[in-house]
């Protein structure tokens, strides 16, 4: 993936912090938690301090290029959205292992109107957006749970 133009496309100042906070994630393949970026970086000899991670995740979450995960009983963690540009769309993760896919399509965003008329009606709020993530167990790691059946 070409991160110096996604940075380009989205508004965003190419940096090699958030080029190599990009690369670091990519690598992992899993999600990572903001400490574990800022030990990362540190490994690869990007000198940044945490406030600088956390304000880079924070700046590319907003623009749909990391996704935030929020795992119970987990440190808030973010992963890199495959078609951060591309149609609507929510992540699912492995709670095993940490796995993240793209899952097409969303029931939320089919049934915006009827839901935003029944929250109006019951609550009085005006639904602006919403987040949704799914989390399960990944083919391998059923696998492994289930000795390899």
């Amino acid at each position: 993936m070409d991160f110096a133009q996604l940075l380009r496309n989205a508004g965003l100042k190419v940096t090699n912090t958030r080029l190599a906070l990009l690369n670091l994630v990519e690598q992992g393949g899993r999600h990572m938690a903001a400490d574990a970026i800022t030990t990362g970086l540190h490994a690869a000899g990007i000198s940044v301090d945490r406030v600088t991670v956390y304000r880079n995740i924070d700046r590319m979450q907003q623009e749909g290029i990391l996704i935030p995960i929020c795992m119970p009983g987990k440190a808030l963690s973010v992963g890199l959205c495959k078609k951060p540009n591309g149609p609507h769309h929510h992540h699912i993760f492995c709670s095993s292992c940490g796995r993240m896919e793209e899952a097409d399509g969303c029931v939320v965003n089919d049934n915006w109107e009827a839901i935003g008329r029944h929250q109006m009606e019951t609550n009085g709020f005006e639904l602006t957006d919403h987040r949704l993530q799914y989390i399960g167990i990944c083919p391998s790691c059923r696998m492994k749970r289930n000795g390899g059946d």
